[in-house]
């Protein structure tokens, strides 16, 4: 084993001094679902070989003020020249620049309220939302962002089973009990991105990740809450190949009862590996590896340190714990084809090594449908078997803070998603149908359809400040229907699946 890990970081130190040149300043380019679409379709329509896969993108950011610049052409025509009208909305709140500096500082917000009209009770469902995100550059090679959010919620009663089940709130932070029936909990995210060379990146933060290009992913999605990792970026060959390798630390809700102080919740450790080839723009293949590393259990406490976990070199960890009851790995295949300039097809498989389990998704997405501008739509198939990603109260099982990394669902399921949007101006309307097959009960399947439509105006296209209504309508065979009505003012940063 020793030899191995020599002979790799040999190897991947040679692929590293191979690579370095000069550089352009980055930043990273957000992936929310509802008003990234025409930064994406851009990326569509260009002929250079950009990786659409791997999220959150780091792209130039003379690239990123003209995605935005042109979004802004495309859909506004008013332009503010009073200092309230720009900071409401076209302008960061605070924008601090200088000769080698630049950061903004924006606050960021969810104040919603609304109703379960299929509810017998007549209890709340609200949200309140309140914090910060700062972000900015230093010189050329660092980017770097923090948010803070602080929340307290009151959800319908199919969250309130999953939360109270799980200790968490779907996609964030910790659930404490707050008033009756209530929810607080906290959600920090901050990352710092080194471009060390135009070839070679370093990034430190907690955050999340997604690989694919649907709505689910079944390799590594940002379904659950944020965690800790170090990740190496890579690319070569005029960025044909592009490599990230991450090391991170995870966390479960099962405590270890220390006796010399404040109980510790039990960790664990994982790797994340892609590696994606592009030919060219209109075809990307990646490889991806996950493997979960278990720090501690009940029974032999905590586990010594594996080298092996320090291995950059993908499937090698897998292949050397192949038989390692300590280590337990996923492996999947990511493809994105674009036949056409505004249509994509795409899907992934996925394959957990223990359990041998085995998913696969098929989808396409289409931007400017009909030729008429700001009409996209998607059409995603899902099929997950049983014992791919595991259960979470195994302590090398494919979790965050009591989440699946992949999605809620997790697996033994089937689900068919369509979802279409349309942008007129600063109109945004979206409509999203999910109907899934839960192969769970001993008796019979579960069938869970969801479906939402939702109207939004969004006030300011740099922070996504917008006022926004909607409908989320949920009806399971077996339990209760959910009729849920919304409104209210949010920055939408983040995607939250709350569809499950």
């Amino acid at each position: 084993m020793n030899r191995s890990l020599r002979f790799t970081s040999l190897v991947f130190g040679l692929m590293l001094l191979a690579s370095m040149s000069a550089m352009a300043q980055k930043t990273l380019l957000p992936f929310d679902r509802v008003t990234s679409q025409d930064a994406v379709r851009q990326l569509y329509e260009s002929d250079s070989i950009i990786h659409l896969s791997y999220k959150p993108m780091f792209i130039d950011k003379s690239e990123y003020d003209t995605l935005i610049a042109n979004t802004q052409n495309r859909y506004t025509t008013k332009r503010y020249e009073k200092w309230l009208g720009r900071k409401l909305f076209q302008e960061n709140l605070v924008s601090i620049k200088a000769e080698d500096f630049y950061m903004t500082i924006d606050l960021v917000m969810n104040f919603e309220g609304g109703k379960d009209f299929a509810s017998t009770t007549d209890d709340q469902i609200s949200t309140n939302t309140r914090g910060v995100l700062i972000q900015g550059n230093i010189t050329d090679k660092v980017y770097f962002k923090t948010d803070f959010y602080e929340t307290q919620s009151f959800f319908p009663t199919y969250m309130d089973s999953m939360i109270n089940d799980a200790g968490v709130v779907p996609g964030q932070g910790k659930a404490k009990g707050f008033k009756k029936g209530g929810y607080d909990y906290p959600m920090v995210t901050g990352i710092v991105h080194y471009q060390a060379s135009k070839n070679v990146s370093v990034q430190f933060g907690q955050d999340k990740m997604f690989i694919g290009n649907g709505y689910r992913s079944l390799l590594l999605s940002d379904n659950a809450a944020p965690f800790l990792f170090l990740q190496l970026g890579l690319n070569l060959f005029e960025n044909k190949l592009n490599y990230h390798t991450n090391w991170a630390s995870l966390q479960t809700l099962n405590k270890v009862h220390n006796t010399g102080g404040d109980d510790l919740f039990v960790k664990k450790q994982a790797n994340f590996n892609y590696l994606s080839f592009k030919p060219n723009s209109k075809i990307e293949i990646g490889v991806f590896e996950g493997v979960m590393w278990e720090r501690w259990n009940e029974h032999t406490k905590s586990q010594p340190f594996d080298a092996m976990f320090l291995n950059p070199i993908p499937f090698l960890t897998t292949a050397v714990k192949s038989n390692d009851t300590l280590v337990s790995s996923i492996l999947g295949l990511n493809l994105f084809v674009k036949p056409f300039t505004h249509t994509a097809f795409y899907g992934q498989a996925s394959y957990g090594v223990k359990g041998k389990g085995i998913g696969f998704q098929v989808g396409t997405k289409a931007f400017d449908i009909f030729k008429v501008k700001g009409l996209n739509a998607q059409l995603e198939y899902n099929q997950v078997g049983t014992n791919l990603y595991g259960t979470q109260n195994n302590y090398v099982d494919y979790f965050q803070y009591n989440q699946p990394l992949t999605n809620q669902i997790m697996e033994d399921y089937s689900e068919i998603i369509f979802m279409a949007n349309y942008r007129y101006r600063r109109f945004l309307l979206g409509v999203k149908g999910s109907i899934g097959q839960l192969n769970r009960s001993v008796t019979k399947d579960l069938l869970v359809d969801n479906y939402e439509v939702n109207l939004a105006y969004l006030m300011n296209p740099i922070t996504n400040l917008m006022v926004n209504m909607g409908v989320r309508y949920r009806d399971p065979s077996v339990g209760a229907q959910t009729n849920w009505m919304y409104f209210g003012l949010k920055t939408n940063l983040r995607n939250l699946y709350y569809d499950f």
